[in-house]
Order: C-alpha cells, then structure tokens, then sequence
C-alpha cells in the first residue's frame, strides 16, 4: 500500500526555525530582571565538607544569593533519591555541586564562586569496579539503604558498593551445558561515554511570590521532571510548571532534572528568576553518561558451532550517584538483550551496578545494551575462528528462526534476524570481501523493542479543517513532531501544512512519560490517532450520520463526505473550534509481540606505517 505522507521523505517540521536560529532552546530563554547562576564544584573524589565560608563571595557587588547544602541537604533523583543538590557534609566526586551563586552577570557570578572557601578533609575513594567491590573497599555510600527509591534484590552478591542487581534467567543452565562439546570464557571492558550532544544542559527557573514556580530545561521527561522537583522540595507538584523549547540533541542525557533544582533554590532565595547554564567542561565532569562495564561471558558450544547455552556476568560502574537512572530496579534492561536475537536454549544474565567515586552514569542510548552486545558479539567472532568457522556462517547457524523462542523466553510473531543480517552482508559484499593485512571486518546484531508509558494528546479543529496537535513532550531531533503531522494528514486524506503540532507546558495536558526508550513515535502517534478516531466520531455525530471512515472520507450509505466538509458543518454547528482530548494508560513496560533486528557490517582498514 502507496502512503500518501507516512514512510515517504517530507521536509523535517522544525528544520527551517532551526537552520534560521529562531528556534529558543533553554539558554535562550531571557525573562525581565533575571540573574545568572554558577556552580562551585568538588576539586575532591571523596571527602568531608569541614566547612565553607561565603562572604567574601557575599560581599562582591553585583552577587544577590549564595547559597550552600551545609544547612539543608536536599537529595534527588529519577527513582533513587542519592543525589544532593547541593552536597552537605561529603563530596563524592570530582563535579560534585558543593555552592551556587547568583549574580547580575556570569562573570560576576564566576568570580564570586573563587571567593568561596571550602576546608575539606580527604576520604578514601574508589574508581574502578574492581576496587568497588573489593572485600576491603570504603562505602562510598553509607545510607545507601535508607535512601528514598532504594532497590534490593533478594539474590543481590554480598559485595560492597552494589547499588542495583538484576538477573535474567531461562531454560536448565546445567543441562545444556553438559550438551557443549567446548565452553569459551572472555571477560570485555568497555569505558564510560558521553552523549555527545550539541546543547549543554540549561536550566531556568522563576519562583513567583506565591510559591510557584515556572521552569524551562534541557529536559525530555516535563512531567517527570515537575514531579522530581516537588518530590525534592516536599511540594504539590502543581507547584511547578515546566514548559517545553528546543532540545538540542539527548541519545538519553536530557531526561535528568541536572541544574534545575540548583536554579530554583537561587530563584527562591532572590526573588528573581535565575538561569544557570552548564560549560562543555562541566558537561564532561559532572553529566551522566554511558556506564563504564566490565562483561564476563562463559558459552557453551557444540564443535559443529550450535550454541548450547551462555552465562552472562554484567558489572557496571554508576559512579557516585544511581539518581540518573529512571527505572524502579536502579539497573539497565538493555543486559537482558544479550544474545537476544540468537537461538540460545539456556542463559542466565547477571547485571550488577555498583558505586565508584566518579562521574555518575545514567542513560545512554539502549542502556546496557552496546556494551553486553559489544562482549556477545566479539566473542561470537572468537568462538568462529576458535571452531574455523565464518563469523558469518556461524551467526546464520544460530540466529532465530519464524516460530523460535528468544533466549529470555520471549516469542514474536515476526522474525526476521536472519534476512536482516543476509542484507547487510549483501551490501558489504561479505563472500568478495578484501583480504590481507591491515584490512578487517565486524559483524553486530541487536534486537530492540519499545516502551510504553503514559500519554496525552489535544485535537484542535478548526471550520477550515486545519488540525492543531498540542503535544506534552519534546522533540530532541528525532523528528517526532514530524512524523505525528505525517500520521494526521494521512488519516484525514488532507496536507501537511494542515496540520501543525504544538508543545505546551505541564499545566495544559495530563501526564506523560516523556521521551525514551524509542516510544514517542509509538506512543504520541497512537495518541493522536485514538484522538482523531475520537473526533471523527464527534464529525459524523454532529451531521446526524453513521458509517465508516476510509481515511479522510466518512461513507454513509449512499454519501461520500470528506473530513474538511465536516469539520466545517460541525464547527459552524458548534459556534467554534472543536477540541478533542486523548489520555493513555499504556504500561511502562508492555508485553512485545514484536520487535526490530538490526545488523551491521563494518569495514575497518589499517594504515599499518602509522
């Protein structure tokens, strides 16, 4: 079937404001009298705050607020509250917030932050996994456990500094690995990583009088991130409304309320909105990443190449703070993925995040997948040469089939792994290949579904059958808002500029989950579709009529009439605009039916001189 909008080439809806550079991203935003906010942070991996003295930085003209947690800690997070806002007592790594300031101007601002003295007394610290979990290694928490959103496993290792445990397990381990003719055991690092996105991390707030307060962030997840902020300050989160600009760029590092709360408490102290914008270096010292891992793969083979079962031993280095990672179990479901699209008749899957003194980890793109599939995947490829097998040939002999069971017990109503990897070896031209020195090649897999969550939408008709999409979330640049306005005015048999979709702030639309996890195309777009279906159903009800839409064209017996027809009947009926509203429940994490295979083949060539 020939689409008219959805799945061809249209031009990006938010693509000419942002090559124009009218586009307003958080740092853009400007409000009347507002001042600016700076950070002092931790020189420190690990130690004890002694005491801070502010007043020289008090008494520099043009400063209004500097503010400590030395009086109030308060602590944050997305499940785990471990996070102070501003630290009171310790630091617990390089980048740890220990003071902010307000002022008339940065520069001022950033003066004021090295008029700041800080005694401290060093601590022991840790910064690999392995000096983590040592038997004799420093807490790097002590209240770990009473931490608001703690998570404990009951099959937790008795290890120290473990945050998170999860495990995954299916089929019997001892069986089918008595049925291997060899067992290959690897251990795979892989290093902490940021997000490389464009726009640094923004924050505004202006708390009025009242009490409320008005907030603008680098933020993916409004809703969540209002509900943080109350949670933090021990308000109704009606308290804060966020509105939404333009995200420069996420991968999974703007779902964290970062700087907000910071810019809140110096808005509540001065009376005066206060922004506070991170560096590039302070991007790189204090924002949450990939996790740092360390992978432990034990795989059980036949010497024909059948795969009879694989044990997985994941751990990951959080950093000092577990608050960056939204999900109730502090951990990274990505690990579950591991072999995913493989015929595996047994696995058992460990993942185990642990604290360290340095940078915090949270989500990056498929969180804890690329480094379990990064471990798979390589030795996959020792496993073929070890038996004198092509890394090809060997995937093909052990990937799902239409009707197998996923390793973690899942079924599909559509699998497609092999074709997905017998393409991308036709485009590689894997049987011509180069050979030689200094010419190499790499295979990867991966399967990955989507999430659910919360979502909300808001129709509005207008006489001329324009449709106005409000929409509770951001786009980051994947280019959601577009494909919603695809989906619109393809069900409405209408044009593109008929459409127009826009984001509003928390007080105007119920909850929503916010962006990740691959949902927004899926969730936003069934939104807005339930709530056109909804609105076609008013259309045909306001004209005294009852039959089925073929698109954009209701068909009532012998009458044909089309969307804009209606709209105008139905709005000159009603004396305006017509407003539809849509509010999903959908589970966070949903039961998937079906999911996506992707394969990659990769060509690298070594310039074996240099």
């Amino acid at each position: 079937m020939t689409r008219k909008f959805v799945g061809q080439a249209t031009a990006r809806l938010d693509g000419p404001a942002k090559v124009t550079g009218k586009s307003q991203y958080s740092a853009d935003v400007d409000l009347p009298g507002m001042l600016r906010g700076k950070i002092l942070r931790s020189p420190y991996p690990h130690a004890r705050i002694l005491s801070i003295d502010t007043s020289a930085a008090e008494a520099l003209p043009g400063v209004h607020a500097v503010i400590t947690g030395q009086e109030k800690e308060y602590l944050i997070g997305r499940a785990i509250c471990d996070l102070p806002v501003l630290a009171g007592s310790e630091v617990r790594f390089i980048g740890d917030r220990v003071a902010a300031v307000a002022a008339e101007n940065t520069d001022i601002a950033e003066r004021a932050l090295d008029l700041i003295e800080v005694e401290y007394e060093e601590l022991p610290a840790v910064f690999t996994i392995d000096e983590a979990i040592a038997e004799d290694a420093y807490s790097v928490h002590q209240d770990m456990p009473g931490y608001e959103g703690a998570f404990h496993h009951p099959a937790s290792p008795k290890v120290a500094n473990l945050s998170a445990y999860m495990n995954w397990q299916h089929g019997d381990m001892d069986a089918a690995m008595a049925e291997a003719d060899q067992i290959f055991e690897h251990e795979f690092e892989t290093p902490f990583e940021h997000h490389g996105y464009l726009e640094p991390n923004a924050s505004v707030a202006d708390v009025k009088a009242d009490g409320s307060c008005d907030i603008w962030s680098s933020n993916k997840s409004p809703y969540m991130l209002r509900i943080q902020l109350a949670k933090c300050f021990e308000l109704p989160a009606e308290n804060f409304q966020v509105h939404m600009n333009c995200i420069g760029g996420d991968f999974g590092g703007k779902g964290n309320p970062f700087d907000a709360p910071v810019a809140y408490l110096l808005s509540k102290t001065t009376g005066r909105p206060v922004k506070v914008v991170m560096t590039y270096t302070e991007e790189l010292m204090a924002a949450n990443g990939r996790h740092a891992s360390k992978i432990k793969l034990c795989t059980g083979v036949t010497n024909s190449g059948k795969i009879c079962a694989m044990h997985l031993d994941g751990w990951f280095n959080t950093g000092a703070y577990a608050a960056f990672k939204p999900l109730p179990t502090l951990n990274l479901h990505g690990v579950d993925q591991a072999g995913s699209c493989y015929r595996i008749p047994a696995i058992d899957l460990n993942s185990n995040i642990v604290y360290t003194n340095t940078l915090p980890a949270g989500h990056m793109r498929a969180p804890g997948g690329p480094q379990v599939m990064f471990a798979v995947e390589a030795q996959f490829d020792l496993i073929a040469k070890a038996l004198n097998l092509d890394p090809a040939e060997f995937r093909m002999l052990n990937l799902l089939d239409q009707g197998d069971t996923a390793p973690t017990g899942q079924q599909w109503v559509t699998v497609r792994a092999k074709e997905t990897l017998q393409a991308a070896l036709d485009a590689a031209n894997w049987n011509e290949r180069e050979r030689g020195t200094g010419v190499g090649y790499g295979i990867g897999m991966y399967e990955r579904g989507t999430i659910g969550g919360d979502c909300s939408a808001r129709l509005i008709l207008t006489d001329k059958g324009e449709i106005t999409v409000e929409v509770p979330i951001p786009d980051p640049g994947q280019g959601t808002y577009t494909a919603v306005q695809q989906m619109v005015a393809e069900a409405i048999d209408g044009q593109l500029d008929q459409v127009t979709i826009k984001p509003v702030s928390t007080s105007n639309l119920p909850f929503d989950f916010g962006v990740g996890g691959s949902r927004t195309t899926f969730t936003m777009g069934k939104t807005t579709i339930d709530a056109l279906d909804k609105l076609k159903a008013q259309l045909a009800d306001s004209a005294g009529l009852s039959g089925e839409w073929q698109g954009g064209t209701l068909m009532a017996g012998d009458q044909r009439l089309s969307f804009a027809e209606l709209a105008a009947q139905a709005c000159a009926k009603q004396g305006g605009d017509i407003i539809v509203d849509e509010y999903a429940k959908l589970p966070l994490q949903p039961e998937m039916v079906d999911t996506n295979f992707t394969a990659q083949v990769v060509k690298v060539r070594v310039d074996m001189e240099t």
